[in-house]
């Protein structure tokens, strides 16, 4: 690869986002450098099914979770009308509304669903149902987690919500940098290109463990499709 050849496929990528990579120690506008962008992308892609997956099961096991706990009130307003969400919730909540009413009338339908509506609601959201104030029955008469803990994570294996909670969140980060083409294995204990797929490795590991607390049936499938051996063939194809 020429020096002219190199510059232009850098030209094409976003400079801040490769500029990270010298931190593996490769040195800038080289064909290293662009070698272990595009093996990291590549590594990196296999996380959007997996990911997909235990935000679909996340989601589906909240909300039909409260859904049968907590049925319309008699004035007709809804669990996530009730239960004490924090300001960041309810504003997600406002533009999945605002979201939903803009699909249903681009269809030109009377209204949106209910599954519209909680299909249009950031993962984030059903991340933060795990604070502590939905478990706290002295300040929430709506609390549930006591209640509902091993409906929505039948394969906890004795996990605590507490402890179910900031490793959600770290999942929750590692989506939205894989969302927006951020280099999902950055940090600062990452010196080189294996610690780099090691770190990979180790996130994708756990996605898997905490889709398993949701469904340990998903994840028995998932595995017998092979995802998780072509992960592993691909990181095996980069590591040096």
């Amino acid at each position: 690869m020429t020096e002219e050849e190199i510059r232009k496929i850098l030209s094409g990528l976003s400079i801040p986002r490769v500029s990270v990579y010298t931190n593996l120690g490769l040195q800038p506008e080289s064909k290293a450098l662009i070698d272990a962008y595009f093996s990291l992308q590549e590594m990196s892609s296999h996380f959007f099914v997996p990911i997909q997956m235990l935000e679909v099961c996340l989601r589906n096991s909240i909300y039909h979770a409260l859904c049968n706990r907590f049925p319309i009130d008699g004035n007709g307003k809804k669990w996530y009308e009730l239960l004490p969400i924090s300001a960041n919730g309810k504003t997600i909540l406002r533009r999945a509304k605002s979201k939903s009413d803009e699909n249903a009338r681009r269809k030109r339908l009377k209204g949106y669903t209910e599954d519209d509506l909680v299909s249009n609601i950031m993962f984030g959201f059903w991340v933060h149902m795990l604070e502590p104030i939905h478990a706290d029955p002295k300040n929430n008469p709506y609390h549930f987690w006591q209640f509902e803990l091993d409906n929505i994570f039948p394969g906890r294996n004795g996990k605590s919500v507490k402890s179910i909670f900031p490793e959600l969140k770290r999942v929750n980060l590692y989506r939205n940098r894989l969302y927006h083409h951020e280099p999902v294995w950055k940090g600062k204990k990452a010196q080189n290109l294996n610690q780099a797929i090691d770190s990979l490795e180790r996130e994708y590991s756990k996605i898997f463990e905490v889709i398993g607390w949701l469904s340990p049936e998903k994840v028995r499938y998932m595995t017998s499709m092979g995802y998780r051996t072509r992960f592993e063939e691909c990181c095996r194809k980069y590591k040096k």
